[in-house]
């Protein structure tokens, strides 16, 4: 039976929890939705005093890939000289919020502790630029990473698309559209992604863990800015659990944190991979918070999210990327 206390967090966790508490302005959950947002904007843009200092790269460079919206802006994160395989990493923020900036720190710390190139790009916001325009903008990525990236010393052949949050989402969702496209990946990496849209869905940790990093009335909101129209709620490339095909050729990691509001659906996401026969490596960090990819100057829970990243990509660097993965032809 599922507990229906919070689970435990680190002390250095809940620190952060306090200081955000300190930062951030109170909730209004009656404000217009322009005061909502930019409040929700400016709590998401807060995290990055989290993410310590930033690492010196071999080379940090903006590239920008032609599309029906006009130049979509790539940052690419090289750790070293050199022929490297590339994560294509999809950055958290609920599809309203976030920067490439914002994010800079864990990416640049995502490329030097992996020793791949991150290609990030820089996806158009909702309400603005509503779903699927996230979507949309990072197969843009995807395809020209596929198209120019040896032009760039990024090796497409050990391509993985990666993302945390929403990025995590979307991350799945392009996997989908990658296999149908016939483009091959050597893996994905999903960082406690938000796989259920659905309104009110029925996650006991959505409650346990309501209001860590949060709030359940705050993601309800969220989630009507970013889609287009309520009925995307049961779009699966929306919400990747409806998916009734999900893309499991490559190895896949899942990470979800024990004190993250996602961690259940995430969790049911991995039953959903595993019964569908997908390759998959899964952790729960214990103790950690959501978006902890962006606590490594605070919290011990983020170098281990990085070491265990790293550990797993060291394992799909030498696997031929075309090789079909099923439970019979494992090792």
């Amino acid at each position: 039976m599922a507990s229906k206390t919070p689970s435990l967090i680190s002390p250095s966790a809940q620190g952060v929890l306090d200081d955000l508490a300190g930062w951030k302005p109170a909730a209004d959950a009656s404000a217009a939705d322009e005061v909502w947002l930019a409040s929700f904007r400016s709590q998401t843009a807060a995290l990055a005093r989290f993410s310590g200092v930033a690492e010196r790269l071999h080379e940090v460079r903006h590239v920008f890939a032609d599309s029906p919206n006009g130049p979509l802006p790539i940052r690419i994160y090289r750790p070293s000289p050199g022929y490297l395989p590339v994560l294509l990493h999809i950055r958290g923020g609920g599809g309203i919020a976030g920067s490439l900036d914002a994010h800079d720190a864990a990416l640049r710390a995502l490329a030097k502790t992996t020793g791949w190139a991150v290609a990030a790009p820089d996806y158009r916001l909702a309400p603005e630029a509503p779903f699927p325009a996230q979507l949309d903008d990072s197969e843009v990525a995807l395809r020209w990473l596929v198209k120019h990236g040896k032009e760039w010393a990024l090796d497409a052949d050990r391509l993985v698309v990666s993302g945390d949050s929403i990025g995590g989402t979307l991350a799945t969702a392009l996997a989908v559209r990658a296999r149908d496209a016939q483009i091959p990946l050597a893996g994905q990496i999903l960082l406690f992604p938000n796989v259920d849209l659905r309104q009110d869905a029925p996650y006991h940790s959505r409650q346990t863990e309501n209001g860590r990093i949060i709030e359940q009335d705050d993601l309800e909101r969220q989630i009507d800015v970013y889609l287009n129209r309520s009925a995307d709620r049961l779009n699966p490339e929306a919400s990747p659990l409806l998916q009734l095909a999900p893309s499991i050729g490559e190895p896949i990691l899942l990470v979800t944190c024990s004190a993250d509001p996602l961690r259940d659906e995430g969790q049911t996401y991995g039953c959903q991979l595993l019964a569908a026969g997908a390759r998959l490596h899964e952790e729960c960090l214990e103790g950690a918070l959501h978006a902890v990819l962006q606590m490594r100057g605070r919290v011990k829970e983020a170098d281990t999210l990085f070491e265990r990243i790293s550990h797993w990509l060291f394992d799909v660097e030498g696997v031929d990327r075309r090789r079909s993965w099923s439970p019979s032809n494992e090792p």
